[in-house]
């Protein structure tokens, strides 16, 4: 065939001497009473001739785009690789693909009408700007966040993420802890401070009275942490609401000549390969965001679009004790 020429049902059909439906259904994967021997050969001669299923008239035949949409915050923030990573992997499965963006790099009404107009099968939505979801035709699902009143989400158990940060801290012989949080308006947020402050109370230990939220990146987490240094009560160690921030406030306790972890112990909430390069390697706890995404996939494709879809996922969980964190200084 030539380089220009698509390869065809009735090329395939020609070259292993059979009909064109059989060569259909046998390379759609349909259950058909046919030989072995036959089954192969239509296989082998789909394969030397290099034939490619046509996407266009697939999904016009089965009513499918093939393809899910995922919006994220940003493209800057590591956790996100992975709550991408396990949406392909369960798409991928299921012979589709994930077509991700933040959703909010030109105009987000114009790019949310865009994939609600058929070209993706399900949409789910991990940032961005919040919408009113109702309005979508296609299905959709939050990802690892939830708004009142919504009933379509799957989200992680970030309470027991600060539950097990803080009680790390404390096995070590901390008392002064601090939280560096999140946006106060993002639910995420929310749960970390309530599970970081229950566990303080838990352990016996004060809660700080004062609010340090940042804004889940690099240079939000560097400078609430210098105001925290100029203006907090004294402290021993820090959870931080997620991994850039936490960097941020690294940085922020270098610039002050505090050492990590002799003069300041700091533990992040989520992980990534970063996390084990960075001077000290810093101590996360490291929560299912593979396994967020696929799931969240997987609940999209097999749930109506009307029924509702509160999950939390919640394990594999794991404290990943690195070189951040020790005991307290005498």
């Amino acid at each position: 065939m030539g380089s220009s020429t698509r390869v065809t049902l009735a090329d395939v059909a020609k070259a292993a001497q059979v009909d064109v439906s059989l060569v259909s259904r046998v390379l759609r994967g349909e259950s058909v009473r046919v030989r072995d021997e036959t089954r192969e050969r239509i296989r082998e001669q789909a394969a030397t001739l290099g034939y490619r299923p046509n996407a266009i008239a697939r999904s016009l035949r089965s009513a499918r785009a093939g393809a899910y949409g995922l919006v994220i915050p940003d493209f800057t923030n590591p956790v996100y690789a992975q709550i991408i990573s396990g949406a392909e992997e369960a798409a991928a499965a299921r012979g589709s693909v994930v077509m991700t963006s933040t959703g909010s790099g030109w105009d987000p009404v114009a790019w949310y009408d865009a994939v609600d107009g058929g070209r993706v099968d399900g949409l789910l939505v991990a940032g961005g700007p919040m919408l009113d979801m109702s309005r979508l035709a296609v299905p959709h699902v939050l990802v690892n966040r939830a708004t009142a009143g919504g009933r379509r989400y799957v989200v992680l158990d970030d309470a027991q993420a600060s539950r097990m940060a803080v009680d790390h801290l404390v096995e070590l012989g901390h008392r002064d802890v601090v939280f560096l949080g999140g946006p106060e308006q993002a639910d995420t947020a929310q749960r970390r401070r309530a599970g970081f402050e229950a566990a303080l109370r838990a352990a016996g230990l004060a809660v700080p009275r004062a609010r340090w939220d940042a804004d889940y990146t690099a240079a939000g987490g560097q400078a609430v942490m210098a105001e925290t240094l100029r203006h907090g009560p004294a402290f021993t160690a820090v959870v931080a609401a997620n991994l850039p921030s936490a960097l941020g406030a690294m940085e922020a306790l270098r610039e002050a000549g505090v050492g990590i972890p002799d003069g300041v112990s700091i533990i992040a909430i989520h992980d990534a390969e970063i996390a084990e390069y960075v001077s000290p390697a810093l101590t996360t706890v490291r929560m299912p965001l593979h396994q967020l995404g696929s799931r969240a996939i997987d609940l999209l494709a097999t749930t109506a679009a009307d029924e509702p879809i509160e999950e939390v996922v919640a394990q594999p969980m794991e404290l990943t004790v690195r070189a951040s964190t020790a005991p307290p200084p005498r």
